[in-house]
């Protein structure tokens, strides 16, 4: 199977997968999406896009397996040791699995570089995150600002700040930032619209980016404005 006819397929088995309802959807479609993506690596072990999608896979309750997705993230890295969206995903799922980002990763967020402002926003908010498990609030700020500074169409470095401003109460300023990250959201996802569940992208905008949303994260902007 060739990659674009692997592509065509994980889309097929991502429609088959959501258009039952919660509860009732069959994770053996979750399983069939992972044995073409195993079988195509065994001959493409180097694609770094493919095997992102099985990073993206195992993200797709029920599956969800921390340990797994490390495991993924670091064959990755063993040959292409400074891929910038690898490195990213791997801090994000030390932060939200295991409860922070670790100094080795932190050490290679620092060591990443790029001359797309896009991407060192990205970085910049990753390297907010570990700050705030550190409780340095001053670094925690001064990165979420920087990432600001570098791309200002995004949402989640936005919203970050404003969260952390209202835990100060300074209104003013939440108001402000949450203005600016209501402003930037782009797509707001509803029931049935993922199309391709191993989609790097899709996992990037949401959850870096944040200018695609669900429906209860949009609200809790709104909040913020109240």
């Amino acid at each position: 199977m060739d990659k674009k006819l692997l592509i065509e397929k994980i889309k097929d088995l991502t429609k088959k997968y959501y258009k039952a309802p919660i509860g009732e959807r069959d994770v053996y479609v979750l399983e069939e999406i992972r044995n073409i993506i195993n079988e195509y690596l065994a001959k493409n072990p180097a694609d770094t896009d493919v095997r992102l999608r099985l990073v993206m896979l195992e993200y797709a309750p029920p599956l969800e397996d921390p340990e797994l997705l490390v495991t993924y993230l670091n064959e990755i890295l063993k040959y292409d040791s400074t891929n910038i969206y690898t490195i990213l995903i791997l801090a994000y799922t030390e932060e939200i699995c295991w409860g922070g980002i670790t100094d080795s990763v932190f050490e290679k967020l620092n060591n990443l570089s790029s001359k797309d402002s896009e991407i060192i926003s990205m970085i910049e908010l990753a390297k907010a995150w570990y700050y705030q498990r550190k409780n340095n609030n001053e670094l925690y700020e001064k990165h979420l600002l920087n990432s600001i500074n570098y791309c200002n169409k995004h949402v989640s470095n936005y919203t970050e700040l404003a969260n952390f401003y209202a835990k100060r109460g300074e209104k003013d300023k939440v108001k402000k930032f949450a203005k600016k990250a209501l402003n930037n959201v782009q797509v707001v996802y509803i029931q049935g619209s993922i199309t391709d569940i191993t989609d790097v992208e899709d996992f990037i905008n949401e959850f870096f980016k944040g200018t695609h949303i669900t429906e209860p994260n949009l609200d809790s902007i709104y909040e913020l404005l109240k």
